[in-house]
């Protein structure tokens, strides 16, 4: 059984689609291939999802956090702002380091993509050409090959030779 720690990752969902590939054909031998793919694509989209949520907290925060409260600091709207504002002067160099990890993410993830599509056009090609082969090989056999059914031999009439039928009157 898979445990995921990400609420956004439905396990049984990914299960029900492995179980679904397997039962399609267990025993093709690129079965494990399109496992690997499958596994690609989740594992994709599971890291989208973290860059997102990323995303969302790389920010400095404008507004003091409402379940935070501090005596002195909580009553005094100045004196929160003001925490704030350092509190973002002193992360800049973070957030900044942050957003730059999440931009190289996000570009390592589109090429991820990019050559997933690729090896599937790439096989989808292959497949096809192998298909062509084959049909080309059964093609060169058959006509290689004599025919099965036998050949009917009639009689017909015995040869008529020409010099003979002038020397009739």
């Amino acid at each position: 059984m898979i445990r995921s720690r990400n609420p956004r990752i439905d396990v049984d969902e990914l299960e029900r689609r492995i179980d679904a590939e397997l039962a399609r054909d267990p025993d093709a031998p690129d079965g494990d291939e399109r496992l690997a793919r499958l596994a690609a694509t989740v594992h994709a989209r599971a890291i989208e999802a973290q860059l997102t949520f990323a995303e969302q907290r790389s920010t400095p925060r404008a507004s003091w956090p409402v379940d935070l409260r501090i005596p002195f600091v909580s009553s005094s709207e100045r004196l929160k702002k003001a925490i704030l504002s350092m509190m973002s002067l002193a992360f800049r160099d973070q957030y900044e380091a942050n957003n730059a990890l999440i931009r190289s993410q996000r570009e390592m993830l589109a090429l991820v993509q990019t050559l997933l599509e690729r090896i599937d056009t790439l096989e989808s090609r292959l497949e096809a050409e192998r298909a062509t082969t084959r049909a080309q090989r059964i093609a060169a056999r058959e006509s290689h090959v004599a025919p099965s059914t036998p050949h009917v031999v009639t009689p017909s009439a015995s040869p008529v030779i020409p010099s003979e039928v002038e020397g009739q009157p």
